[in-house]
This record gives C-alpha cells, structure tokens and sequence, in this order.
C-alpha cells in the first residue's frame, strides 16, 4: 500500500488520513440506519453516520461547509453514491441549518 504522504503529493485529490472510531448503537437505530442508507443509495451505512457528523458539524461551525469537503464528497462517489443524493444532500444540509457560533455552545455547558 502507498502511504498516504506519497498519494498526495502525486494526486489531483488528497486523501485524508482517516481513524476508526468505534461507538455502541441499538439494534433499532442499526436497522434503521440501513434502511435509510438504502433509500439514499449507500452501499453502507457508514458513509449515511459520516453525512450525518458532517451535517452536525455544519450547523454548529459556521466556517464549515459540506460542500468544500472535495475528499468526503470524492469518498461518497466512489462508494456508488449518485451525484443527484449528493447535491441533494448538500442543498437540504445548506437550507436546513441553524448555523450558531462554537462559542455560543460552550457558553451553555
């Protein structure tokens, strides 16, 4: 395998360095989480949680947008996603977002 360091310096579309990261889900939100994946066209539901932290993460940073995230976008494409989900994906996290400054949340713990 080609370190990642080497990719990038190489290629027109970095890679990410990407961590596993475990957490514990019920059975029902694991049913449901596939059977959303499969209506949005994922071939799993991993790529439909990483959607959802990045709608997360674009309502409580407002110097994070969806749509500059080329590698995410580039990752769910090469997992079969179709261009149309994406866009549409992007457009509803846009129109759908609270956008509340970082601060503001610290503020309230």
């Amino acid at each position: 395998m080609i370190p990642v360091h080497i990719k990038n310096k190489f290629s027109d579309h970095p890679q990410k360095v990407m961590r596993p990261v475990s957490i514990r889900l019920s059975e029902e939100m694991i049913a449901l989480l596939n059977a959303t994946s499969e209506e949005l066209g994922f071939k799993r539901i991993q790529g439909l949680i990483r959607l959802y932290i990045r709608q997360g993460l674009d309502r409580d940073h407002q110097d994070y947008t969806l749509a500059h995230d080329e590698v995410f976008i580039e990752t769910l494409r090469k997992h079969g996603v179709s261009q149309h989900i994406i866009d549409e994906a992007i457009i509803t996290t846009h129109n759908s977002c609270t956008i509340r400054p970082f601060s503001e949340l610290q503020d309230k713990d």
